[in-house]
């Protein structure tokens, strides 16, 4: 009889032997299974243990010894079907680690205006309804003409994917905002004013966080990584929700 099938379902070539001699000696201590097998005591021992364990013999104390038994050969199925209930217990962590492995950890470094305005396009490329756009505004970016146009655009782009833009800026540049964008623009990018002197010039969207500096040579940072970006969106929504001065 080839048996080599109930290795494939996890049992080891000692179990095996010895849950087939029971099945042919039948009731019997471990001294007949010993002989049978040829195995060591020690090896009978252990392999019984996890016969037991496993449900696929039984035993019996007659006086100081134990008397062993093989169950059913269909509890052979019942053992299998415990490898899968275990299996499936550990799948909802297997996966999570198999999605983890997937993200990405990276960091970028963008040099220059236009590097940096194609990187902010491609960060909502493909953004779906609903997400999460957070921004720490900045200060220095609002008196350059092309980067107030830029932003004119990249405020349209982000309606048009339909995204939860929440802006959070300094009360100090309130004017410069006024000045340079609608009221309208301000209302619907949901703009809030804070006395808080945040780190200006930082994005939060999806799994990634930008730092953005629009100083006379522009430069921005891209770092991907869910874990840094859901404690930069807590960070931000901490000071966000509490500003009530909006439009």
């Amino acid at each position: 009889m080839d048996t080599s099938i109930l290795q494939d379902i996890g049992l080891s070539k000692s179990e095996i032997d010895i849950y087939v001699a029971l099945l042919e000696l039948g009731p019997s201590t471990s001294g007949p299974i010993i002989n049978k097998t040829k195995l060591q005591s020690s090896v009978v021992h252990r392999s019984i243990k996890r016969l037991v364990d496993g449900g696929l013999i039984t035993f019996v104390k007659v006086g100081k010894d134990k008397q062993y038994q093989a169950t059913e050969p269909e509890n052979l199925l019942n053992y299998i079907d415990s490898k899968r209930k275990k299996i499936q217990d550990i799948l909802p962590e297997l996966k999570l680690k198999q999605k983890l492995a997937k993200e990405k950890n990276e960091t970028e470094m963008f040099l220059g205006k236009r590097a940096i305005f194609s990187m902010l396009d491609n960060l909502i490329k493909d953004s779906q309804p609903e997400e999460d756009f957070l921004s720490f505004s900045l200060i220095e970016a609002h008196g350059d003409e092309e980067i107030i146009r830029f932003y004119k655009h990249y405020n349209l782009r982000r309606r048009e994917k339909k995204l939860n833009v929440k802006v959070l800026v300094n009360k100090k540049v309130k004017k410069i905002y006024e000045k340079n964008y609608s009221k309208e623009l301000l209302r619907k990018a949901n703009v809030h004013y804070t006395s808080f002197n945040f780190p200006q010039g930082i994005i939060i969207h999806r799994a990634h966080v930008v730092f953005l500096n629009w100083s006379e040579n522009p430069t921005a940072v891209k770092i991907t990584n869910t874990q840094m970006a859901q404690q930069f969106t807590q960070f931000f929504l901490q000071f966000y929700n509490k500003e009530k001065d909006a439009y």
